[in-house]
């Protein structure tokens, strides 16, 4: 009796425990996330499982059948669209690449028109022998310093007949 009494007096006034929060209280934002969680969990659940009663039902079965003949039939229609495209990508090709060979003809004179007289002009100035025009140009150079010098003589002497 008395470790009766003992225990009682210690589970009433030592026991500050709650029994029904063993762990620190959740916040609400807390709470509403566990909520989500929950809800999607359930959600994907059953989604799961409605996708696998389509699938072994009589409609998901004619649907997956109606998709696999409709695949077949277009595979060969997709194979013929691309080998049109190809040819047709390689005749625009073909037809480009003789407009392009016709217009290039057609501007070569027009071409060559614009370009001779630079063409010249800068065969002319590769021909030059610089040594010799550098010599021409000293010799006319001195013949013209000579006349000047006979010139101003001449001047000078008409205009002061006393000197």
């Amino acid at each position: 009796m008395q470790v009766f009494l003992v225990t009682a007096l210690l589970l009433c006034t030592g026991c500050q425990a709650n029994l029904f929060y063993a762990d620190e209280p959740k916040t609400q934002l807390e709470k509403l996330t566990d909520a989500f969680k929950s809800y999607v969990d359930q959600a994907t659940r059953t989604t799961d499982e409605t996708v696998k009663k389509i699938r072994t039902s009589q409609l998901g079965q004619d649907i997956n059948q109606y998709t696999t003949n409709l695949k077949e039939q277009m595979d060969p229609l997709a194979k013929d669209l691309m080998t049109k495209i190809t040819n047709g990508a390689d005749m625009l090709k073909e037809r480009i690449e003789v407009e392009v060979s016709t217009v290039r003809c057609a501007l070569k004179p027009y071409l060559e028109y614009v370009t001779s007289p630079f063409q010249r002009g800068a065969d002319y100035i590769r021909d030059l022998n610089f040594e010799d025009l550098k010599a021409t140009l000293l010799q006319k150079s001195e013949e013209l310093r000579e006349s000047l010098e006979q010139s101003i003589k001449e001047l000078q002497a008409k205009q002061d007949p006393s000197t």
